[in-house]
């Protein structure tokens, strides 16, 4: 997953949070003042070299706090001051990371502290609690796509189209609760930077609405965070992008080296489908997009292609291969390509829909709700 709020401190969490377990509330050591926090806890297995660490995580950087001492009896105690609302995560000898998140309340964290796979169990942080659920969620629905997959891919070796389809509905459908789950788990945290890591797993595009809303909350009611300043810059980048907005204008090279705008084909609904020939997702669904542009194209249907390969011989080849007879651009940079970054695209397939004055109407449509959208559009004939 590529993050699109927070990367290096959704990458981190997202990875070693799985270990960890949510305790029971219990009593906090004393607060001797309002700008003061006590981290405690104990080390099941202490290693005989090594240092614990505390490290404050940053969007681009991992800075360290401080050293903290483990006592004979494999405890640890140590004050935090003057802190703001931050991620943190305990270094356990370099063996095992416990992510947090450190405001105004005490914690206290038991670790094993001797394999990157060990057990490690927070109370007192309401944050991380919030932190632990949305891994809950996420690692619910990931159980659900596991499954699926494993039933698409015998349903395809089987030639079962009709399997293929159903389990592609239900995968939308996952997805979608799973979003609705998040979403609801972000409106119990008030504004908790917790919620921005729980932004990550939802569509940044179609939860567009949701986000500024949470943005405008951040901005009114912690100003100060820098967290807050570079959340907001970040939903700022995505409302050019919005639906209703003008879709920003490409001009790249096709196959024979001839510059092809994505503007040249306004008058029609044209559909920019980011994908690769590296991409599975993508040559999955390609026959579902041929399908429907076979369906439509007489009626004012187009597509735009934009690959994201790093060969021009992969590319020709996937085109061939996949027969997709629309018009087809690449500058061959990956995810460094102009038009990936004027759209902001950090996953693959992707699409945008666009209506014949070339506003965005739609984003991300694939298997049963492309179908449904150009339907509603387009009629059944």
């Amino acid at each position: 997953m590529k993050s699109l709020f927070f990367s290096l401190i959704t990458a981190i969490f997202l990875a070693s949070l799985v270990a960890c377990t949510q305790g029971q509330p219990n009593s906090s050591p004393e607060v001797t003042n309002a700008d003061q926090i006590w981290i405690e806890g104990k080390v099941l297995h202490p290693l005989k070299s090594g240092y614990l660490v505390l490290e404050r995580i940053g969007e681009s950087d991992i800075e360290v706090v401080d050293t903290l001492i483990v006592t004979s009896d494999s405890t640890f105690r140590y004050s935090l001051t003057d802190s703001k609302p931050g991620f943190y995560r305990l270094n356990f000898f370099d063996r095992q990371y416990v992510n947090l998140i450190l405001d105004d309340e005490d914690v206290k964290v038991v670790a094993d502290g001797d394999r990157p796979d060990g057990t490690a169990e927070v109370t007192g942080s309401s944050d991380t609690d919030y932190l632990y659920a949305i891994n809950d969620i996420m690692r619910g629905m990931q159980e659900e796509i596991n499954g699926l997959n494993a039933d698409y891919m015998k349903a395809r070796s089987e030639g079962e189209a009709e399997k293929m389809k159903q389990i592609e509905e239900q995968y939308l459908n996952i997805e979608q609760q799973n979003n609705e789950k998040i979403k609801s788990k972000i409106q119990e945290m008030g504004t908790s930077i917790a919620a921005l890591y729980a932004v990550n797993f939802l569509d940044a595009e179609k939860d567009f609405p949701f986000l500024d809303q949470l943005a405008e909350k951040f901005k009114e009611e912690l100003p100060e965070s820098s967290y807050t300043q570079q959340f907001v810059n970040q939903v700022e980048g995505l409302r050019s992008l919005a639906v209703g907005m003008p879709a920003p204008d490409i001009e790249l090279p096709n196959p024979e080296g001839d510059t092809i705008s994505l503007s040249s084909l306004q008058g029609n609904y044209v559909m920019i489908d980011f994908w690769a020939a590296w991409c599975k997702p993508c040559r999955m669904e390609n026959p579902n997009v041929v399908r429907l542009y076979n369906k439509y194209k007489d009626d004012g249907f187009e597509i735009y292609g934009v690959s994201l390969d790093r060969t021009k011989a992969d590319w020709v080849q996937a085109i061939q291969q996949d027969q997709l007879t629309w018009k087809h651009v690449s500058d061959l940079q990956y995810f460094d390509s102009q038009a990936a970054r004027l759209y902001n695209i950090n996953a693959i397939p992707a699409t945008v829909l666009l209506d014949p004055e070339g506003k965005i109407i739609a984003k991300n449509l694939r298997g049963q709700e492309l179908e449904a959208k150009l339907a509603e559009i387009f009629g059944d004939a």
